[in-house]
């Protein structure tokens, strides 16, 4: 065996057919791959067909501008912000800009923006909430519970009985208003009797009682505590005052209005309600 040509096992028999097979199999993938090309770059072509219709044609143009959460905020308000995005297209609209410059509004605390195809914005607004009164002059303002004064008193919001805060700018106005909202959740009740607050040094507060037509001096701390017991006193005596100062630490001081018909104050009535009392 050793003798005999092996290599003619391993020729294929025809080199030619072989060859043909072959060329046939790679134009087969040339095909397939041009196919390929052909299929994206067709869906390329409409992608951007599709793409340069939504950008530019007029079915998601800016048509329509929903508001929601708009209570005391006027809708011209509104309006003259927006007005210069309708027409826009929904899809380049930066929603960012459109809040900030929403902000501006002066009722508006916040803003939160939804873009609903085809053709609407949804606007839903949070409105500051008034806590109080800024009086500057003749000049009334709504502040809020962070002390920012945004806008005038106006008739179609009212005044809904807030508190007048008077004589307060800056870092004492926010001190007002943080401590009328710590009263007003701890103590409704005697929150809906201030009439008007102003600041007084160091850290105190002249506060207008509308239940005794007088004015209160008050510290921040356990105020509640101690007006109430003004409060039973001046029952308790049929007292009317001109004014009272709670600021010290083991008594109220009074000073009554003169009159004949008042009732003689008693040291033990006011005892009884847990403080002791010296008229001025």
């Amino acid at each position: 065996m050793s003798g005999v040509d092996t290599q003619r096992f391993f020729r294929p028999s025809d080199v030619a057919g072989l060859r043909r097979n072959q060329r046939q199999i790679q134009v087969a993938r040339l095909l397939v791959i041009l196919r390929n090309a052909a299929f994206l770059l067709a869906v390329g072509i409409v992608a951007a067909l599709v793409y340069r219709s939504v950008r530019s044609g007029p079915r998601f143009a800016v048509k329509q501008i929903e508001i929601a959460g708009a209570a005391h905020t006027p809708r011209e308000a509104i309006d003259a912000v927006t007005w210069r995005y309708v027409g826009a297209n929904l899809f380049d609209l930066d929603i960012a800009r459109v809040q900030a410059d929403l902000r501006s509004v002066p009722w508006i605390r916040a803003v939160n923006i939804e873009k609903k195809l085809p053709d609407t914005l949804r606007i839903n607004v949070t409105e500051r909430r008034a806590v109080a009164l800024l009086q500057d002059g003749d000049r009334l303002s709504y502040v809020d519970e962070d002390g920012i004064r945004f806008a005038d008193l106006s008739p179609a919001v009212g005044d809904d009985d807030l508190p007048v805060i008077a004589g307060a700018t800056g870092d004492e106005l926010a001190r007002v208003v943080a401590f009328l909202r710590v009263l007003r959740t701890s103590d409704p009740a005697l929150f809906s009797r201030i009439s008007e607050v102003r600041p007084i040094v160091p850290g105190g507060f002249a506060i207008f009682d509308r239940d005794l037509a007088a004015f209160v001096y008050a510290n921040p701390d356990d105020v509640s505590a101690k007006w109430r017991n003004l409060h039973g006193i001046v029952r308790a005596d049929r007292l009317r005052i001109q004014y009272a100062d709670l600021r010290f630490a083991d008594r109220i001081v009074i000073k009554p209005l003169e009159c004949g018909g008042c009732a003689a104050a008693s040291p033990a009535q006011s005892i009884a309600t847990g403080a002791a009392y010296a008229q001025d």
